[in-house]
């Protein structure tokens, strides 16, 4: 009888074949024969098959193997029994009988002497033959002595159900058929670490029960270049419009693995398709390291400092951002699935590859009618960054609230020989009441803060309130992992390891893109929330939104759109400088250079005079750094404002977005770097220059048409029709004509298309309200209810706290 194969390439297995090249292998083989006649890049190879697998385990272990194999603490019992017996699979069954996946030392012992005696057997010669002759066929293809990636490829990795990424290990520039076969062994070392057998366990299933293919396959050199991964689903809020790609210099281990915080990149699937410009939404990430080939052969790779100049530069441009898209978007659509895509630029020929797709399992798993909204009282929040409760701050991932003691562990060697020193105490007699509590390990509810996870960590992690990781961005093992278990994370926090060991601390991923570490124990709440989105009401409700970020997440409720888009957080948060600076920046630059103020400054003349030119210069200096990569500083200030518009209407569309064009005060303007030279010092800033008025004052007007423009690129290069358009305090029919004309001048007003609203602030809108809605062509208007308040009673809202005679919207004259 005939053995099944012990390789297979890729354009000899397909989604078929899972059982017997693994789940890596056959969507590599998948997308090798359908996909890549139609644009989808995946360098070639073979699999090692679980029948490799199967005639290593149950081959006889030779007796001078286990000189080699050392006693493993806590388990010498278990070694001289597993000696007794003849094959590698009865060995390594004595090995992990009666395993206990809550044990974790004794399961790490365990596994430390398993994967000890599967790297000492001797691998067969029938599989040391077939390597030999399947490597040889792939140096004939690309050159000798090719380099590859060696990557295990498990029977259940892959599927829909488990989600077992990252249980086994993979190695990057091997090259050669001896190096083949030692990380061969290697990888199916790897199905017996202490994560990977309390995971099978853990889900019922024994670690003999399945089995380990291998793929070996040509190595993209992005050690040269760039990689990452995508998703073709938002991996935060499970939103399904839109493509999430993360990307950082040299091989990919490093953004898995949550070493480095990727640039991301945020793609709308519906503009991809019609042809726009699709990215709605970038990121900067930090990535200060890269992983690129070893100098010495010996060794396959090595991690280095990426340059200053390197890390404030985008690691993929906006081109290869929309290529790789489309190879996403036609895996997702081959697969019918959202899909979790590792991707690899070869830095030699500039090509992008796909180097593996599986389905996304988390959002998949987890569609409800109900949500769990975890709530931080908004005044409370602010009060303990006012105090300075704020210890730390990092990338929040998913939005819930979790806190208790902190854990704070370097390694996760830190944590077994703290559970060494623990059992060593009580085997001595002491009894559990007597031992510190600082001596204890980890207990359930406890802060996880470490550097990194690894797969090591997950026992650790499933009994965490809260995990806090000072390396890691969206897609770090972390981040993967917190959602999975539904534990908040904060990663990227680099001040994790400042933390007080054993000191309570509260996390709170619940307030937008930004997450939070607050000293002591605060209180928040917890609420369940049903909805049935097959109920139809009369009354449309739709959303006011500040943070962009935050609205993927939002617009999965049943809404019908956005009732209030603010931009005033883009300005303030994501940009922080006066706009009239991006457009005064020349002049600015060549007065701090002369000292001599240039025409376009006259206007401001008295202030320039009141500054000293030491605060000019910083102003300029952070200008010019913050926008170094564009030659019109003003670019910078237009892409910001898009990017935060263009993702509130595409996480909604095809719902409204109702955008309310910029409503700073002077005195908010002021905050602002550089606003102590462009505003003035009113008495009211509340019923002053501010809304309409501004945008039509010639000392003004630039900065608006920068406004003009991020919405004109949101609607036309976006592809956004849901953009609509509100005009803030508006005092007279004609002063809002006078908008809606310079709207129309730049094809963004009503005749555009772009409807546009009014918010009804003064007497003077309710009251002319028929003048208004002729002569701006109005769709309609907002309520300002809290401006209102104060127009009718001439009360400014700044001042009512302490007034004896309250008023509020619900007076009968508002």
């Amino acid at each position: 009888m005939q053995h099944p194969p012990l390789a297979q390439w890729f354009d000899q297995a397909d989604m078929n074949d899972t059982s017997t090249v693994g789940g890596k292998g056959a969507s590599l083989g998948e997308m090798f024969q359908k996909l890549t006649t139609i644009g989808v890049k995946v360098p070639n190879g073979f699999t090692l098959t679980t029948e490799a697998f199967q005639q290593f385990i149950t081959a006889n272990i030779p007796e001078a193997t286990w000189k080699n194999v050392g006693a493993a603490e806590e388990v010498d019992d278990l070694r001289r029994a597993a000696i007794e017996v003849s094959t590698l699979k009865e060995a390594l069954e004595v090995c992990l009988r009666d395993a206990d996946p809550t044990d974790h030392l004794n399961l790490n012992s365990r596994a430390a002497l398993a994967r000890s005696l599967v790297r000492e057997t001797p691998v067969p010669e029938s599989i040391r033959a077939a390597i030999a002759a399947e490597y040889g066929k792939l140096c004939e293809m690309y050159s000798p002595g090719v380099d590859v990636a060696v990557r295990s490829s498990a029977t259940t990795e892959d599927s829909a159900e488990a989600s077992f990424a990252g249980q086994y290990e993979s190695y990057l520039n091997v090259s050669g058929e001896q190096d083949i076969i030692e990380k061969w062994r290697r990888c199916v070392a790897s199905m017996f670490t202490e994560r990977a057998i309390g995971y099978h366990l853990e889900h019922n299933m024994h670690p003999l029960d399945s089995a380990i293919a291998v793929v070996v396959m040509k190595m993209a050199r992005s050690d040269k270049a760039s990689s990452g991964v995508m998703f073709t689903i938002d991996p935060d809020s499970g939103h399904e419009g839109v493509i999430h790609v993360g990307s950082s210099y040299g091989l990919g281990e490093l953004v898995v693995q949550g070493v480095v915080s990727p640039d991301t990149f945020t793609v709308w699937k519906e503009g991809l398709r019609a042809g726009k410009f699709p990215i709605v939404h970038r990121t900067l990430g930090s990535k200060d390291q890269m992983m690129v080939y070893h100098e010495e052969a010996a060794n396959e790779v090595q991690s280095i400092a990426v340059p200053f100049e390197d890390r404030r530069r985008w690691s993929l441009t906006k081109e290869e951002c929309v290529e790789l898209a489309h190879m996403a978007l036609k895996i997702e659509d081959y697969f019918e699935r959202p899909m979790d895509i590792e991707w690899a630029k070869d830095g030699i020929t500039d090509e992008l590859y796909i180097v593996q797709a599986r389905p996304e399992t988390i959002h998949s798993r987890a569609r409800s009618n109900k949500m769990t909204v975890y709530k931080l009282d908004e005044i409370m929040a602010q009060q303990l960054k006012d105090d300075g409760r704020v210890m730390a701050t990092g990338q929040a991932v998913g939005k819930r609230i979790g806190g208790g003691k902190v854990r704070l562990y370097r390694t996760y060697g830190e944590v077994l020989e703290g559970k060494r020193e623990l059992r060593r105490l009580l085997d001595s007699g002491m009894s559990p009441e007597e031992i510190s509590p600082e001596l204890s390990v980890f207990d359930e509810g406890d802060v996880l803060v470490t550097e990194m996870t690894t797969p090591d960590w997950e026992p650790l992690m499933k009994q965490a309130s809260l995990i806090i990781t000072r390396k890691g961005g969206r897609t770090s093992h972390a981040a993967i992992i917190a959602r999975e278990f539904g534990i908040p994370a904060i990663v990227g926090c680099s001040d994790a390891m400042d933390l007080p060991n054993h000191g309570q601390v509260t996390g709170s991923c619940a307030e937008g893109d930004v997450g939070y570490v607050y000293s002591g124990d605060v209180p928040f709440e917890i609420e369940e929330v049903s909805f049935d989105e097959s109920l139809e009401l009369k009354t449309k409700l739709k959303l006011n939104v500040g943070f962009p970020t935050k609205s993927l997440a939002d617009s999965r409720l049943p809404v019908d759109g956005v009732g209030l888009a603010r931009i005033e957080f883009i300005l303030s948060s994501e940009l922080g400088i006066h706009p009239l600076a991006f457009v005064h920046h020349a002049a600015m630059k060549t007065y701090v250079e002369t000292g001599t103020l240039p025409e376009a400054l006259k206007p401001y003349q008295e202030s320039f005079a009141a500054v000293d030119i030491n605060e000019v210069r910083t102003l300029v200096e952070s200008l010019d750094s913050r926008a170094w990569a564009y030659e019109n500083k003003a670019d910078l200030f237009i892409d910001k404002l898009r990017e935060g518009v263009g993702l509130i209407c595409a996480a909604f569309h095809p719902r409204p977005v109702l955008v309310r064009l910029s409503d700073f005060k002077s005195n908010e303007y002021r905050e602002l770097l550089g606003g102590s030279i462009f505003e003035p010092v009113e008495e009211n800033p509340m019923i002053a220059w501010r809304g309409a008025s501004r945008y039509l004052d010639e000392k003004f007007r630039p900065a608006f048409e920068m406004e003009i423009a991020a919405m004109k690129s949101v609607k036309y290069d976006f592809g956004l029709d849901n953009l609509q358009l509100m005009i803030p305090f508006c005092r007279t029919p004609e002063e809002g004509e006078m908008v809606k004309d310079l709207l129309e001048e730049h094809d963004i007003g009503p005749a555009s298309g772009t409807e546009l609203f009014v918010m009804v602030e003064l007497p003077s809108n309710a009251i002319e309200a028929d003048r208004f809605m002729d002569m701006m062509d109005l769709a309609g208007g907002s309520i300002g209810s809290n401006d209102l308040v104060q127009t009718v009673y001439a009360v400014s809202r700044d001042d009512l706290e302490g007034y004896q005679n309250p008023v509020d919207a619900r007076s009968p004259a508002v």
